[in-house]
Order: C-alpha cells, then sequence, then structure tokens
C-alpha cells in the first residue's frame, strides 16, 4: 500500500492495523547510514521517535545508526532481549521515478541493502519503506535532503499519531 494512492483517513486506519498488529510497546528498527543522504530515512525517523519519547524500543538513530556494518548484530539484541516483540523495520528504498516520494507499509519483512546487492538479514513483521531515488538517475549519496527529510517527518508522525490513538 502506498500512503500517497489512497485518502488520509484509509492511510491512517491502515498504518494504525500494521501497528496494532505489533501488539504493545513495539520494537521500531529504524535501517540507514547517516553518512548518506539517501540511506538516512531510518535513522532521521529513529531520532524524531526518540526525541518524541513514543512509547517502544528504537533502534537506529543518527547519534547510533543500524546500517550494514552493525545489522545482524541488532538483529541478535532484539531478538534475544525483545523475544516476545514484534518488529516494524524502517528503511529507505530504491525504485523508479514515478515512485520517488511514495511510502509504503506491509506486512512482512524487507531485505536491507538489497538495490546495492547486500546479503543481509531480512528484518521485521511489519515495514516502512520510502522510495527517495531512481538509482540510474541519482545514486543514494546525492539525493537531496529536502527529499528524504518530508518523508521521514511523514512517517515518524504517522507512526506517533498511531501510537498515541492506541493509549486512548
Amino acid at each position: 500500500m502506498m500512503f500517497e494512492a489512497i485518502p488520509a483517513e484509509k492511510r491512517d486506519f491502515e498504518l494504525d492495523c500494521a501497528l496494532l498488529s505489533l501488539g504493545t510497546r513495539p520494537v521500531i528498527l529504524c535501517i540507514g547510514s547517516d553518512r548518506v543522504t539517501g540511506d538516512a530515512l531510518g535513522p532521521i525517523v529513529g531520532q524524531m521517535l526518540v526525541e518524541r519519547n513514543v512509547d517502544a524500543f528504537v533502534y537506529g538513530t543518527l547519534s547510533r545508526p543500524v546500517t550494514a556494518l552493525n545489522l545482524r548484530e541488532n538483529v541478535r539484541h532484539i531478538r534475544a532481549v525483545h523475544t516476545d516483540k514484534k518488529v516494524l523495520a524502517i528503511d529507505s528504498s530504491v525504485g523508479k521515478l514515478a515512485d520517488v516520494g511514495k511510502i509504503r507499509v506491509a506486512f512482512g519483512a524487507i531485505a536491507p541493502g538489497s538495490a546495492d546487492g547486500k546479503k543481509l538479514p531480512k528484518v521485521g513483521d511489519v515495514s516502512i519503506t520510502a522510495t527517495v531515488t531512481d538509482i540510474s538517475q541519482t545514486p543514494l549519496s546525492a539525493v537531496r535532503l529536502g527529499t528524504v527529510y518530508p518523508l521521514a517527518i511523514n512517517i515518524a508522525e504517522r507512526i506517533i499519531r498511531a501510537l498515541d490513538n492506541r493509549l486512548q
């Protein structure tokens, strides 16, 4: 499902349903590197969630990003410490030019780094991805922060709103 393709009320409902499926105080795994603008979506979202004190276990922020280098270690830690929790995985994605700016919510895991041919573990019971570039047009390292940041705000605000609604 793509946020842009459906009305705001339905988008919020579908995200609420996805988050409800995670149970109470979910694990939110925000994947990406703060050193590559196009890959910084996850750490920016994680930072926003931590700064807003969301009722969740958040991994991956600007000061402690979860990258290809430490993803396996973080996944092992999450599985050991949060044995009864489901995981919401958040990552930027590469797609077609027409998909740049689109946000997708899906039930199931994502394969981080697959656009770069990396063999990393699939993660997440629910996933949110945002297409930040068409790699044939712009490499991840050259994606404008002006593309990534509004997507991160949109995702963080929707998660915060969905989690807040669960408490009411």
